[in-house]
């Protein structure tokens, strides 16, 4: 939508004999006696029709010729955009079309500050134009303002993060959202979205729609009470919670004015109940663990000790064979023995080791 401004209106009466209104670099354009001026200029402008038009009326007694100064502005509402970026969180005042260039100005707690970065396309207008801001303090308050000096109209935008809230698995959370009458006119048009926001991609939960009174609801969990909202407090309640329900939680409400956003925090914990149970499978998981441990190092110890029985029966004969006088019998048992135990301390050693590793 392209609203314009006339600098100089002029009023002409009903019994002119013929009138003509010139643009300094244009044509005539001559308008019938039962036209007036307003008539004329309200037709759909583009920034190109700005400039001084003069305008000639004249009638049988006199002629009088005015000029006119024509400026033509562009308003589009602006939105306001909260963002998460791994762990950063910025704020994106936005506006698609504007014409003259804005003022924007940036607060935290009412205390102006600079933007962190502003883009802008069209050279000459309108403009399309994004500002940003890094939140550096959750619990503070951000205002950015956009102005339109031309159209004398001016838009606000206000972020505010409220106290993280901590619950149990299975219960229910309440999040407020009010709509701030210092804000919002009694009979102004708004709506209300709530979202959830995970891995910077946002999820709309509700929608409300004052002008309709229509409500929808994409959370089956979700809900909003009625008489609160009639009240213009649109509060949520998030029923049997579960750990994925973790996150951040974000109130919009946006006007042609204004646009309020409100952030929650909610952190779900395991009830006492499934932490008992998540206990005992895992201590069962651990005793089994230790069963097979214990079988893999009754089955090593086995098969070492029959191979070192097979090497007693195997090299008394082998030394008959080359000649060589047969060793003692207790020598050779002392041998036997100590590797044997060497063999099973190694393999206790190595068992007590995995098990640790394991828990």
């Amino acid at each position: 939508q392209i609203i314009f401004r006339v600098m100089r209106p002029t009023h002409l009466r009903r019994d002119m004999t013929n009138m003509s209104c010139t643009r300094h670099e244009g044509t005539d354009v001559f308008l019938p006696h039962s036209h007036i001026i307003s008539e004329w200029i309200s037709r759909r402008l583009s920034l190109l029709d700005e400039g001084i038009y003069t305008c000639y009326v004249g009638t049988a007694i006199q002629a009088i010729t005015n000029k006119v100064v024509l400026k033509v502005g562009v308003f589009l509402t602006p939105m306001m955009k909260y963002e998460k970026r791994n762990t950063n969180s910025f704020l994106i005042c936005n506006v698609l079309s504007v014409y003259p260039r804005p003022i924007i100005t940036w607060k935290m707690d009412n205390t102006p500050i600079s933007e962190n970065n502003m883009q802008e396309t069209g050279s000459l207008g309108p403009f399309s134009i994004n500002s940003t801001l890094n939140i550096t303090g959750s619990n503070s308050s951000y205002e950015c303002t956009i102005e339109n000096s031309l159209l004398k109209q001016t838009w606000t935008g206000r972020w505010t993060m409220k106290d993280g809230l901590h619950k149990m698995q299975s219960e229910h959370v309440s999040l407020s959202c009010e709509l701030v009458n210092d804000y919002f006119s009694p009979n102004q048009d708004f709506k209300v979205t709530w979202s959830r926001i995970e891995s910077g991609i946002s999820s709309i939960l509700a929608y409300y729609l004052s002008s309709s009174q229509n409500t929808t609801f994409y959370e089956s969990r979700f809900s909003w009470n009625k008489e609160l909202k009639n009240q213009s407090d649109f509060s949520m309640n998030l029923t049997d919670l579960s750990l994925s329900d973790s996150g951040e939680y974000l109130c919009n409400i946006s006007s042609d004015e204004y646009t309020l956003l409100t952030i929650h925090t909610v952190h779900v914990e395991p009830s006492q109940e499934t932490a008992s149970d998540n206990k005992g499978l895992w201590i069962l998981v651990a005793s089994l663990i230790l069963v097979l441990c214990l079988i893999w190092l009754i089955w090593k110890v086995k098969c070492c000790t029959a191979q070192i029985e097979a090497r007693r029966s195997r090299y008394p004969a082998d030394g008959a064979q080359r000649g060589q006088p047969p060793m003692s019998t207790h020598d050779d048992n002392a041998s036997d023995n100590a590797e044997e135990n060497m063999v099973r301390h190694y393999f206790l050693y190595q068992t007590i080791y995995s098990i640790k590793m394991l828990l």
